[in-house]
């Protein structure tokens, strides 16, 4: 038997959130890091990382679309694993409304451009234009959910680079590995990382179905371990071991993999405060884990923090944001302001 506090404290042990490593290793065992918005694998690497730097903490890092059809920050060096996971097409089709034919000549002459120091979007589009594309056509090339452009990356042929700026990186040597092969390495990291973890949040997380993740731990022969909590059955692959202690402060990034890990949040988050965690859209904000709860979101802009609680906090719990602040952004951090 395992408590609900007991399944928060593995899952922030495992999740670095209590021991800091090397940035490597972070983005490895977490499976990437949703990078929907460009900054929030930098705030997950800063709250996470041992070696993090402002100047240079996406070196070695691409963003690719991964999980759930969303873009994710990855090691430069895996990603073969990801898009092996994922599958990858050999035939062009006529997808995003660009013909088959013509997918071939354009993947090519980008693919060119960007290796001769052509990269960011927008340069892109203008070669394009200069080239005889016409306009209907690059609004299809360039399309705001993926476009040709996604389809080069699916194939790793181009990423996109980390950051802000929207801007490719040529891949060269990509390691492709069977699907199933990898999709088993990635279901062991999740259950490495994210556990304990049942089955439904494993599904929710990585966009299979239940069938296929049973299936996939058969045929891998996977030494999962179960334990029960208020009646739910939960898998893990690593130790589970610890004093069980929650710090009283916890900053956590916006789509921050302690989030998305898992379909079941109750063990960090009250039912009330969805809608403060999450949109209908899917977007998750930058939260608060304060005494072992969310209790509030974060922004910054410039030098100023903005807090918004969920409900009224204490003095204390004012300080102990206000601390936490402090020791993450340092002097990035001028002034600290709660809207109650």
């Amino acid at each position: 038997m395992i408590t609900k506090k007991e399944l928060l404290y593995f899952s922030l042990k495992h999740q670095y959130l209590l021991t800091k490593t090397d940035t490597a290793t972070v983005v490895s065992n977490l499976c990437g890091l949703q990078a929907q918005f460009a900054n929030n694998p930098k705030y997950a690497l800063q709250i996470r990382a041992s070696d993090f730097n402002e100047s240079d903490w996406g070196a070695g890092l691409i963003k690719v679309w991964s999980f759930r059809g969303t873009l994710h920050a990855v090691r430069r060096d895996e990603l073969g694993l990801f898009l092996s996971a994922r599958g990858v097409e050999d035939a062009w089709d006529d997808s995003w409304g660009i013909k088959k034919e013509i997918k071939p000549y354009w993947a090519k002459r980008i693919y060119d451009w960007i290796g001769e120091g052509i990269t960011s979007r927008e340069a892109l589009k203008d070669q394009c234009r200069a080239h005889g594309m016409e306009e209907e056509l690059v609004k299809s090339v360039f399309h705001g959910w993926g476009g040709l452009i996604r389809e080069m990356c699916n194939r790793g042929m181009i990423a996109y680079d980390i950051g802000t700026a929207k801007q490719f990186v040529i891949c060269n040597n990509v390691q492709f590995m069977d699907q199933d092969e990898a999709r088993i390495r990635l279901l062991k990291k999740y259950f490495s990382a994210f556990s304990p973890a049942t089955l439904i949040d494993c599904a929710a997380f990585m966009g299979y179905k239940k069938s296929e993740l049973l299936r996939l731990i058969e045929l891998a022969g996977m030494p999962l371990q179960r334990i029960i909590s208020d009646g739910t059955e939960y898998f893990y692959l690593n130790d589970l071991s610890g004093d069980g202690k929650i710090p009283d402060c916890l900053f956590l990034a916006g789509f921050d993999q302690l989030i998305l890990g898992y379909r079941n949040r109750s063990r960090f988050m009250e039912d009330k405060n969805k809608r403060n965690v999450t949109t209908n859209t899917g977007i998750v904000f930058p939260t608060i884990l304060l005494k072992g709860q969310l209790q509030a979101k974060w922004k910054k802009d410039k030098a100023k923090l903005l807090v918004t609680p969920f409900s009224t906090l204490s003095k204390r719990g004012k300080a102990l944001i206000t601390a936490k602040a402090k020791e993450l952004f340092g002097n990035e951090v001028k002034d600290i302001a709660f809207l109650d």
